[in-house]
């Protein structure tokens, strides 16, 4: 799959958030001193609870980024609530600037493996190599660069105090995040691009009140959110094609009102697709197919039902008000062209392929596949009261558009 430009849709919470915490942080000013110290155990909450349920869904990189980001914290309050000016303070700072973009850019860069495998520990080995090695890693930067080099000045700007060789590790990384996650289109980017750019604001603004405190704070409560998110699409979203799953549609149809339609889809000649050019040709078609279905219109929600078939729910529509947006998608699919990319499973002869595929909808023609789908469509009714009365239904109009020559709607 290409990029997913609305991918970028899913930074605009975190973004918002994350401003408006760094902008109300003034507020703290208020608090006595008891209350900010009980404040001061909030990122490592958030952390705990983070770890919590990253083991619970077996998510490595959320993982050791919530452990990360506690450590962090821990290093900042502990380390470095002295100037600057002290040589001691100085090198944990620099140690934790370039430690940090480089940390976010190895959970972006490593895929998701689980936690109890040994892709689990070379991760956190990796991690914890990274975090011990920063000190020698900046003596080694400092003497790679000429002396006294503007690139550690730990005040480059009057009001941002990161050095410039750290700004540009943090841009890169930065960039990298956004290039995968329009890619992956995954929570897991949202919360490590999150946490760097709360790194980059308490770096870049150490000298200013509670700004460790509330900025790795948000960024603890953007991590929980977003492993909560991944945790709902892991049980409602199929993983193959990205449309909602069953689990999703009988929570849907269980909510529905007593006006609704209901569509099943299949793709037709999927099995002797599948014998013919292989089950990776098959994913790809189903993924196809899926997108197509996924823009359906007149309020309608697509949902995979199982195998190659499909479900779209209309609430609050009957079967007529339904038909536009179907017969839409069944002329959007029938209208695309695949090109076949798995050569080495077609048939060399062309007869032979023919003969194998028999009177199939899919047909081939200079290296590319045609598809079609056939619907079935059905509404509620005091007939048809229950959804699984209104689903079978469906399917007897599925198979009736089937029986009539496929690449057809009835209802």
């Amino acid at each position: 799959m290409g990029p997913q430009p609305r991918a970028l849709l899913r930074l605009i919470l975190p973004v918002l958030f994350m401003g408006l915490v760094g902008y109300g942080r003034g507020l703290l000013d208020h608090f006595n001193e008891d209350q900010l110290t009980l404040l001061g155990y909030t990122p490592y909450l958030l952390a705990a609870a983070g770890v919590v349920l990253a083991y619970q869904f077996n998510r490595s990189r959320f993982l050791l980024l919530a452990i990360f980001t506690a450590g962090c914290f821990w290093t900042i309050r502990d380390q470095l609530q002295v100037s600057l000016a002290d040589p001691h303070a100085l090198e944990v700072y620099l140690s934790v600037a370039l430690t940090w973009p480089l940390a976010m850019l190895l959970l972006l860069l490593v895929p998701e493996r689980g936690i109890m495998n040994r892709w689990g520990f070379v991760y956190t080995v990796a991690l914890g190599v990274l975090a011990l090695a920063a000190p020698r890693l900046v003596n080694l930067v400092a003497t790679l660069l000429s002396p006294g080099s503007e690139w550690l000045a730990t005040w480059p700007s009057e009001h941002f105090v990161m050095p410039k060789l750290m700004v540009a590790l943090f841009a890169t990384t930065a960039l990298v995040g956004v290039l995968l996650l329009l890619w992956r289109d995954e929570e897991t980017e949202v919360a490590i691009l999150s946490t760097l750019a709360a790194g980059a604001a308490v770096l870049g603004g150490l000298h200013l009140s509670y700004i460790s405190l509330s900025m790795i704070s948000a960024a603890g409560l953007v991590q929980l959110s977003c492993i909560l998110r991944s945790s709902y699409a892991m049980a409602y979203r199929d993983e193959l094609t990205g449309l909602l799953g069953r689990r999703a549609l009988n929570e849907k149809l269980n909510g529905l009102g007593p006006r609704y339609s209901l569509a099943m889809l299949d793709v037709d000649h999927f099995k002797k697709f599948n014998d013919t050019h292989g089950h990776d040709v098959g994913d790809e078609v189903l993924k196809m197919v899926a997108s197509r279905i996924a823009r359906v219109g007149g309020g309608g929600t697509a949902f995979r039902y199982g195998g190659e078939e499909f479900c779209v729910v209309f609430p609050r529509k009957n079967a007529e008000q339904c038909v536009d947006a179907l017969e839409a998608i069944r002329e959007s699919v029938a209208d695309y062209r695949m090109t076949l990319r798995d050569k080495g499973k077609r048939p060399v002869k062309s007869k032979e392929g023919e003969r194998k595929r028999g009177n199939m909808a899919t047909r081939i023609k200079r290296g590319t596949v045609a598809v079609t789908i056939s619907l079935g469509l059905a509404e509620r009714s005091e007939e048809l009261f229950t959804p699984e009365e209104v689903i079978k239904a469906a399917d007897t109009q599925l198979y009736r558009a089937k029986q009539a020559g496929r690449n057809k709607l009835c209802y």
